[in-house]
């Protein structure tokens, strides 16, 4: 049974395995060229190297940013094009009867494909999800990304898209799909309809986990700050988190969200427009007066409108500043709680698929 499911789905294995293993090796070959730079900075260029023609680095940190990407993508493709086609293709085409038909159960004839087809190709996801982790090692996950005006981009491994990319994850999102497809494909018994709602279901999962579940594996680190100048500029948006609350903090920590609250720790809507500021002609050395004159009277300055910005805010129902997030010591932990659930989840839908593949008639 195992020689003729080969025989039968080689094409598919193959394709898909090949698929596989030049991204592996491309990220492999773009990972020594970034492991070796002074400045490694494995996720966050693209191809801003082109207009000059770039260095080697440029050009392997585009590639592995390229390649991270289309990781996210490839359970979901991998879902369509190998999981719904396994079984779909031959209902299709009819050639499940002469299977079902001989003497192996319908239970054996299907988990047969499931280890011939489904287990090589998530093995191999899982393996190219590791060498996506190597490339990253150097700086225990991506650091920063180089952006116009020269500031940097600080990167969570925790957020999308580099942590649907890490190998453990990355295997289970796979596993996941392949089954998923196989079952609608078993339910639905046309390959179009099963690949449009095969889309559709991991789409839904995959944004679940990111939004819906992942914040919610443990309880969130609160940093509270008081009010003032310093506590606006701790946010930053897109799910990244500065090194603006403590200095011994890491960076790439996941930030969920950060509000002024009042002292139930409740979110507080702040008018910006209510709060006075000092006009910009105020702060200009004058004519008549020395350096250190100017410098005292601009720390009296900043003094002042800070005490005037602190009242506004108070006056509006603030109390403090708050930033929730995950630090990036979590992330193992993160990744064997979401590899654990797209498991759990692959173990549900095998009972769907063996009620559908027992009404599948010869």
């Amino acid at each position: 049974m195992i020689w003729a499911t080969w025989r039968q789905h080689r094409a598919t294995i193959l394709v898909a395995l090949g698929s596989v293993a030049l991204l592996t090796v491309t990220a492999f070959l773009a990972g020594l060229v970034v492991r070796r730079s002074d400045s490694p900075a494995p996720y966050g260029t693209f191809f801003g190297c082109v207009p000059g023609g770039g260095s080697a680095q440029c050009w392997a940190e585009s590639t592995l940013t390229l390649v991270t990407l289309v990781t996210v993508l490839l359970p979901v493709l991998l879902g369509l094009l190998v999981g719904v086609t396994v079984f779909s293709r031959d209902i299709e085409r009819g050639t499940h009867v002469l299977g079902l038909s001989q003497s192996v159960s319908r239970a054996r004839w299907y988990w047969t494909r499931v280890l011939v087809v489904f287990v090589p190709v998530t093995v191999a996801v899982v393996l190219f999800g590791c060498v996506l982790d190597w490339t990253r090692s150097t700086v225990a996950g991506p650091r920063h990304a180089y952006i116009a005006g020269g500031s940097y981009s600080f990167y969570s491994p925790l957020s999308f898209p580099l942590f649907q990319s890490t190998g453990m994850v990355a295997g289970a999102y796979t596993l996941l799909a392949l089954i998923l497809g196989s079952g609608v494909a078993l339910l639905l018994r046309n390959t179009i309809g099963a690949m449009v709602v095969t889309l559709i279901a991991m789409s839904v999962l995959l944004v679940g986990f990111q939004f819906g579940a992942r914040p919610h594996y443990t309880a969130a680190t609160v940093h509270a700050q008081p009010l003032g100048w310093s506590s606006g500029a701790a946010a930053y948006s897109d799910g990244q988190l500065l090194r603006s609350y403590d200095a011994a903090d890491d960076p790439r920590s996941w930030q969920l969200d950060s509000n002024y609250v009042d002292t139930d720790g409740n979110a507080v809507p702040i008018d910006y427009n209510r709060c006075e500021t000092v006009y910009e002609e105020d702060w200009q050395q004058q004519p008549d007066e020395t350096f250190a004159e100017y410098e005292t009277r601009r720390n009296s300055l900043e003094t002042q409108q800070e005490a005037r910005y602190t009242a506004c805010l108070r006056a509006q129902g603030a109390d403090h500043f708050e930033i929730r997030y995950h630090p990036v010591s979590l992330l193992r932990r993160f990744q064997v709680t979401e590899a654990a659930l797209a498991l759990a989840l692959s173990a549900l839908l095998f009972v769907p698929s063996l009620w559908a593949l027992r009404r599948l008639r010869p």
